[in-house]
């Protein structure tokens, strides 16, 4: 097995001339924030001192001009700092950046070597071959909960390959693996999923999990939803918030969500215009688009899992339709998540034979326990449903 000749490969950035920091750290900081809301859980999880951690974010920030954290009393851990929307979208581009440059350095070494890596074999596993990575441009869901962090380590404890991901909307991730900038990609957007693969850009397509998107709003409910027929669903409910202008709140990023609130609106007969409809742009993922919904006091359809870690409820924010409240038609707010691997024949640097023994492990049941137990400590009951092709 060859040597990773970029195991030791590290990025430094100076800031004003004169402080060099480490961008590894920084960022991996930024995304443990994230993950746990309390810098003191982040800086241990790295085996940082709070106060090195604190002196890290602060240097960038006065370099930068941004503010990328911030303090807030709660957190999901009990802790109490959260990126900014520029700390999420900062540490979002340089995932994407990271992987891109990972990749490229990897194909480098490959032409000038003339040494591809052979598939991953049984022995190598036993053997303890840990060089093996996979690229994976991932919608944001599981990723904001922490879910898809979980598996690529348990993956990599039982075979040896780390998987890498970059995470943003579904039509993104699956622009990127078109490019041949990763290996897969994990989403929520059937249709472009399906023509991603008609296309011949996918040659391979797993469902792996589910959960439902809900219409969440104020608990005031000014459109007027509670008490509606249930038999009529949220195509119903949409045509309320239309009719009395309610305040609504879109992602418009062409992301899984944004495509399941389009596909809503126009079952509803509705084009969406005004100035009660309000776009998310520059504010990352459902959690951000959350947040935005609670300052103005407006709906928003989000999956279930992104609701309940944003912990709204507690915020005077409810669920109005939704699989689980028994509103929803049949079908009508299902959320399949898909790992779709990008078809070699097309785009022979990617790495096929992994992404595979990736897709078949998740659907295995380590993973598959992993994912039906996924929230049942903190929140009483898993985020995610196990889903797999028959």
């Amino acid at each position: 097995m060859n040597k990773d000749r970029f195991t030791d490969f590290k990025v430094f950035v100076e800031l004003e001339g004169e402080k060099r920091i480490s961008i590894d750290n920084l960022f991996n900081l930024l995304e443990n924030i994230a993950r746990y809301g309390s810098i003191s859980r982040a800086a241990s999880q790295m085996g940082l001192s709070y106060r090195y951690s604190w002196g890290l974010i602060r240097n960038a920030e006065e370099a930068l001009g941004l503010v990328l954290v911030k303090k807030q009393i709660g957190g999901y851990e009990g802790g109490g700092t959260t990126l900014t929307g520029d700390g999420r979208e900062l540490l979002g581009q340089y995932k994407e950046f990271k992987g891109e440059v990972d990749t490229q350095l990897n194909r480098f070494v490959e032409k000038a070597t003339g040494i591809k890596q052979p598939p991953l074999t049984a022995d190598d596993i036993a053997g303890g071959a840990l060089q093996r990575h996979l690229l994976l441009a991932s919608t944001m869901e599981p990723v904001e909960t922490g879910l898809l962090d979980v598996l690529e380590g348990a993956f990599y404890q039982n075979t040896g390959v780390l998987v890498r991901h970059i995470s943003l909307g579904s039509g993104r991730a699956l622009q990127i693996a078109g490019s041949g900038r990763v290996d897969m990609a994990l989403t929520h957007a059937p249709e472009l999923e399906e023509d991603f693969l008609r296309a011949g850009w996918g040659k391979a397509k797993f469902s792996i999990m589910s959960n439902d998107f809900v219409l969440v709003g104020p608990a005031s409910d000014p459109a007027g939803i509670t008490g509606m027929d249930a038999s009529k669903g949220a195509k119903e409910a949409f045509r309320k918030i239309f009719l009395t202008r309610s305040p609504f709140i879109s992602r418009s990023d062409y992301s899984g969500t944004h495509l399941k609130e389009l596909n809503i609106w126009e079952s509803a007969g509705i084009s969406p215009e005004g100035g009660w409809y309000l776009s998310s742009s520059g504010v990352i993922g459902n959690l951000g688009v959350l947040s935005l919904a609670l300052e103005k006091k407006a709906y928003t359809l989000v999956d279930r899992a992104t609701y309940l870690l944003s912990r709204s409820k507690e915020k005077n924010m409810k669920t109005f339709i939704g699989t689980e409240e028994g509103n929803a038609l049949p079908g009508e707010l299902d959320n399949v998540f898909s790992l779709t691997l990008v078809n070699p024949k097309r785009i022979s640097s990617v790495n096929y034979d992994d992404a595979m023994l990736f897709a078949g492990w998740l659907q295995g049941d380590e993973a598959q326990e992993i994912i039906a137990g996924f929230g049942r400590e903190k929140f009483g009951r898993s985020l995610f449903s196990t889903v797999t092709d028959a």
